[in-house]
């Protein structure tokens, strides 16, 4: 699951996204399939459920989960909860809860955003934190409100993340743009190469490849990732709700 949300943070930019006609809205609901090889090993959705007050802010509340196929349960039984609470206006994480169950590693983070001080309260701790600072679920959503010109024209850039009580840049590249063929017809998508960033030491995201859907919706459509045992694939399977029709190819 932490693999799926990790493509969450693609084209953050502060000047290369609108937060007018954001391309997602209450109801929306979106299903995964997550296989390595040719072998189903587990599932994740990502629902945008309501929209509440926080802090007296309208917010919505987002809640993605993942969890093992029924057969690993067995083997490596993974059931894990994110939550985000984002500013409607400001499109920034006022609240994340995440709660992991991963074999016998369990996780339990609560963080409060304060961004005019520009720092997270945790359990324990408060952590400084840049401005434009999100967290692992609300870049999804924030990075589908992007400006297509802009992020495929301005080449790398790099975004502030907090998670694990840690501050990360990471850097987007734009690859090209693909037809994938999915259950619903072929569909124009969008390639992207994620790289983290922790201090000035790159991880290696060589890898790792995201295709988001070339229309209004921005959705994320699939994620490939290249292990030294094989490949890992993260594929949308269902999508209901969803705020503009995809936009199918027609033959």
């Amino acid at each position: 699951m932490r693999l799926f949300l990790f493509i969450a943070f693609i084209f953050l930019s502060s000047s290369a996204f609108s937060q007018r006609n954001l391309p997602y809205d209450v109801g929306e609901h979106a299903k995964y399939n997550i296989s390595f090889g040719a072998i189903n090993v587990g599932f994740a959705e990502l629902e945008v459920k309501e929209i509440i007050s926080i802090n007296n802010k309208p917010s919505f509340h987002i809640i993605g989960k993942g969890r093992t196929a029924p057969f690993f349960d067995w083997i490596f039984k993974v059931r894990d909860v994110y939550e985000t609470f984002i500013d409607t206006s400001s499109l920034l994480p006022l609240v994340f809860n995440r709660d992991v169950r991963e074999g016998g590693h369990v996780i339990h983070q609560h963080y409060k955003f304060n961004h005019k001080n520009t720092n997270v309260v945790t359990n324990d701790s408060i952590f400084d934190i840049t401005s434009q600072t999100q967290d692992m679920l609300s870049a999804f959503f924030y990075s589908r409100t992007f400006k297509k010109d802009i992020v495929l024209n301005g080449g790398s850039f790099f975004v502030p993340i907090f998670m694990d009580d840690e501050n990360y840049f990471l850097e987007i590249k734009y690859l090209k743009n693909e037809i994938v063929d999915t259950k619903w017809g072929k569909v124009d998508c969008m390639v992207f190469k994620p790289k983290m960033q922790e201090g000035r030491v790159f991880e290696d995201g060589e890898e790792m490849k995201i295709w988001i859907t070339d229309d209004k919706n921005h959705l994320l459509l699939r994620v490939e990732t290249k292990i030294w045992a094989g490949l890992i694939k993260v594929v949308l399977e269902d999508c209901k709700h969803v705020k503009y029709p995809l936009s199918i190819i027609e033959e």
